[in-house]
């Protein structure tokens, strides 16, 4: 029986580029936090505070290791992980939308959250992506990690072309 998508080293490398340009989406924030905050806070004093507040929600999220924990193969595996990441990033990216574009004028507790679950997101498209390449190239682990995790910082250059 085969399988609908290539399951070889090199197809799940790709796979895993791809996961990082996905995932590196919490570094462009300031593109459009100017745009945002009036949305979010009308007419706040305390504005720019309490964006770089959310903007911490979100690299908090992306730095709390709580994916590998699913990554474990008694668990779930890299699948699931990369389930769950779109869950987390949809439901917080998908939220914080909602606020903005229909003017839910929802409270700081809110706003927080779904910065966080954005960020946390992001992590699991991470650690799915490192965890996988690491085990499959082990011969050249460095310089595959290496392109990987490059493509997680391309992605800030990337998105900002699509959003200018």
């Amino acid at each position: 029986m085969s399988s609908l998508f290539p399951t070889s080293r090199w197809s799940v490398l790709v796979a895993s580029m791809l996961l990082e340009l996905c995932g590196g989406s919490v570094y462009i924030t300031n593109l459009y936090l100017a745009a945002l905050r009036p949305r979010l806070f009308p007419g706040a004093a305390d504005g720019e505070a309490l964006m770089e507040y959310l903007v911490f929600a979100s690299n908090l999220g992306n730095w709390v290791p709580l994916a590998g924990f699913l990554y474990d193969a008694r668990r779930g595996g890299p699948r699931t992980v990369v389930f769950a990441g779109a869950a987390l990033t949809l439901l917080g990216y998908g939220g914080l939308w909602l606020c903005s574009a229909f003017d839910v004028h929802a409270n700081f507790a809110v706003l927080w959250l779904l910065w966080f679950l954005w960020g946390h997101g992001s992590g699991y498209f991470d650690c799915a992506a490192i965890a996988t390449c690491s085990a499959n190239f082990r011969e050249s682990r460095g310089l595959v990690l290496g392109l990987t995790k490059s493509f997680y910082g391309l992605s800030g250059s990337l998105l900002t072309q699509g959003f200018l």
